[in-house]
């Protein structure tokens, strides 16, 4: 399965997991997440997140550690966001793909 395909077919999880934000400055985010897919995830976040922000972010909460960079698209309603992944790795994005579509 190529990164196309995966980008074309973008099956979210509803789950809950543990997410720590950062930006370049300040203290660490916790954040929890709402669903999760390939091209990005829905959350919660305590403190405000700004539209068009790149922010890092770590998943630990699966069998392998999923971190990265991600865009803020926008606030949903309060204190939730949705989230765009960037240049995640194969291996990255097959296991989020993987995810997504055993939750069905």
């Amino acid at each position: 399965m190529t990164v196309a395909t995966i980008e074309i077919r973008a099956p979210r999880a509803q789950i809950a997991l543990t997410c720590t934000l950062r930006r370049q400055i300040g203290s660490p985010i916790p954040a929890e997440t709402l669903d999760v897919g390939p091209r990005g995830m829905r959350l919660r976040s305590p403190r405000p997140l700004m539209a068009d922000e790149t922010i890092g972010f770590d998943l630990p909460g699966l069998d392998m550690r999923l971190s990265g960079s991600a865009r803020v698209i926008c606030e949903e309603r309060p204190h939730v966001y949705a989230l765009r992944f960037e240049r995640l790795p194969e291996p990255m994005l097959r296991r989020l793909h993987a995810l997504a579509i055993n939750a069905r």
